[in-house]
C-alpha cells in the first residue's frame, strides 16, 4: 500500500508516512447489517425505555464489530513508531486478524473480544467467559502464526510475533495463570501497557516490517469493501444502541430510587404508628 498523498512522499525513516489499512470489524459490520432489519421495530415505548435496538440474530456480530472499533481507536494512538493494520486478510485457513501492530516490541497480532459486563477467567491456555470454556486463546495464536508467516515472507525479517488477546469492557478479568505465548489485557490502559513491552525490533528491520504490514501484497485476498452508506448505517446503529443502554440504565436507577423512597416512607409510617 502506498503512502498517503496528503502527507507527501513516503520516507523510509518515518513510519508515520505509511498508510494503515483496513476498516476495523469490517466483516462483522457487514454481517450485522445483513441481519439487522432496516426499520426500528421497538416502537415508541421501547425507544423511550431503552429496549435494545439490535436484533438478536445480529447481536454477536455487532458486539464483535464495536469491540474491534474500540480497540482500533486505542491502537491508532500508539504513536509515530507504530504501524497498525485492521481487519487483515490472512491465508484463507485462518479468519481475518482483527489488528496487526508493528512497533518496537515487534509484531503484535491483536484479537479483540467484546464481552460487556461478563466475567473472564484465564488459566494458562484456557479462557472462560461467564464460566463457559472458549477457544479464544487458540484462535488468537492461530491468527498470530498465520500473520507472522506472511510478514516474515514479505519483509525477509525473522520478526518476533506475539499474540495479544484484548477483552473490551469486561465486568471482571482474572488471569490466574499467564499463558505461555499470549499477552492478555483489558482495553483499559491498553495503550500504556503495549508501550511498556520490551523492545525487540529497531532500525532497518523495524522499517522493513512496517512497510510489509501496510503492503496489500503481503496479505490474502480482502473481503469486499464496505460502502460509505454501510458505514453510515452502522454508525447510526451504534449511536442508537449506546443511547438505549444509557436510557435503560437511567430507568433502572430511577426505579431503584423510587423503590427505596417507598420503603423509607413505609418504615417511617410504621415507626410513627408505633410511637403514636
Amino acid at each position: 500500500m502506498s503512502a498517503d498523498p496528503a502527507q507527501g512522499p513516503a520516507s523510509e525513516d518515518s513510519p508515520s508516512t505509511l498508510t494503515p489499512t483496513g476498516v476495523p470489524g469490517r466483516s462483522d459490520i457487514a454481517l450485522t447489517l445483513e441481519r439487522q432489519p432496516a426499520d426500528d421495530a421497538r416502537g415508541s415505548f421501547g425507544r423511550v425505555f431503552g429496549t435494545n435496538p439490535i436484533a438478536p440474530a445480529a447481536r454477536a456480530a455487532f458486539d464483535r464489530a464495536t469491540g474491534a472499533r474500540r480497540v482500533a481507536r486505542v491502537l491508532d494512538g500508539l504513536g509515530p513508531d507504530w504501524v497498525v493494520a485492521h481487519a487483515v486478510p490472512l491465508d484463507g485457513r485462518s479468519p481475518d486478524a482483527d489488528h496487526v501492530v508493528v512497533g518496537p516490541p515487534g509484531v503484535l497480532v491483536v484479537t479483540s473480544e467484546h464481552h460487556r459486563v461478563k466475567n473472564v477467567f484465564v488459566a494458562g491456555h484456557e479462557v472462560f467467559v461467564d464460566r463457559e470454556k472458549t477457544d479464544l486463546m487458540a484462535r488468537a495464536e492461530s491468527s498470530a502464526d498465520a500473520a507472522g508467516r506472511m510478514l516474515r515472507a514479505a519483509s525477509t525479517v525473522d520478526v518476533p510475533v506475539t499474540p495479544v488477546l484484548v477483552f473490551v469492557d469486561p465486568k471482571r478479568l482474572v488471569v490466574r495463570e499467564k499463558p505461555e505465548r499470549t499477552r492478555v489485557f483489558a482495553d483499559l490502559f491498553l495503550r500504556r501497557r503495549l508501550r511498556r513491552l520490551p523492545v525487540t525490533l529497531a532500525g532497518e528491520d523495524l522499517r522493513a516490517v512496517h512497510a510489509a504490514a501496510v503492503a496489500e501484497t503481503t496479505w490474502g485476498s480482502p473481503a469486499p469493501l464496505l460502502t460509505a452508506e454501510q458505514l453510515r448505517r452502522f454508525d447510526t446503529l451504534d449511536r442508537t444502541a449506546t443511547k438505549a443502554r444509557r436510557l435503560k440504565s437511567f430507568w433502572m436507577w430511577a426505579g431503584a430510587v423510587v423503590t427505596l423512597s417507598a420503603v423509607l416512607l413505609t418504615v417511617q409510617g410504621v415507626a410513627l404508628g408505633i410511637i403514636g
